[in-house]
């Protein structure tokens, strides 16, 4: 077992106790880009329709959002051992080739994962609305008028599972900031091994910041709520990480 949720809080507020404006700072270029693209999305919608706004989102979320969000992960990283990085480090994997291909390299594992995951649990719902479409409902009526409320069901589960299959990821971005010597396979190998020992542990501090979750769709509280989660995750990948060295260790010997 890892430290408690409340040990990996404490640490991560006593982290953040002298770093508040620049963790707020760094969150928020994430936050702004985001918005950025969703408002080129929204223009684009206008010229090419949905699908095509649908397509420009996803390309940029995936050149652009990613690769920021890979540098706010090492941005809080760095943040837990001292280092006195600048806000606008979260662009460090824009600084060259070499580092935007890295950045790349696990985010594309882990999106292929999603997607992968993603079209096996949605099959059977992607069949109950092949078979709720509008010319199969006009030629049997009587056994197809619920079947938006089970497409809604299988969709619903679908999501959850992906969800949880997708924790085991947890820290593959994390460990690929904190050995820059680590490929991408490896990372992801990895964290589903140290996911294994910690499962229960992560998913108790997931849902320990629902409430914060919650508080953020409200828009102003994600600005403390976001430094607050992302030092959570950071503290407790270096918990878990370093139980996985000891354990491995003793092992050995």
């Amino acid at each position: 077992m890892t430290a408690s949720s409340s040990v990996v809080k404490l640490t991560a507020r006593t982290a953040l106790k002298n770093n508040w404006l620049k963790a707020i700072a760094a969150c928020m270029s994430v936050i702004s880009v985001f918005i950025i693209i969703s408002g080129i999305a929204s223009l684009v919608s206008f010229v090419g329709g949905d699908i095509a706004a649908y397509i420009c989102e996803a390309v940029l979320g995936f050149l652009l959002l990613l690769p920021l969000c890979h540098g706010l992960i090492r941005f809080f990283w760095r943040l837990l051992f001292g280092a006195d990085d600048s806000p606008l480090s979260v662009f460090y994997f824009f600084s060259g080739k070499a580092e935007y291909l890295r950045a790349m390299h696990i985010i594309t594992a882990l999106c292929l994962r999603l997607v992968f995951f993603g079209i096996i649990l949605y099959i059977p719902a992607l069949i109950v609305d092949i078979f709720g479409g509008v010319k199969i409902y006009d030629l049997i009526p009587l056994w197809t008028s619920n079947l938006y409320y089970l497409s809604l069901f299988l969709k619903t589960v679908a999501a959850v599972l992906l969800f949880f299959i997708m924790l085991r990821y947890y820290a593959a971005p994390i460990l690929s900031v904190a050995d820059e010597d680590m490929d991408a396979a490896e990372a992801v190998h990895m964290s589903s091994v140290i996911y294994k020992r910690t499962m229960l542990d992560f998913i108790y501090l997931f849902f320990s910041f629902l409430g914060w979750l919650l508080l953020s769709l409200t828009v102003i509280p994600i600005i403390f709520a976001m430094p607050y989660f992302m030092a959570s995750v950071c503290v407790h990948t270096r918990f878990a990480v370093a139980e996985y060295n000891s354990f491995e260790e003793l092992k050995r010997n």
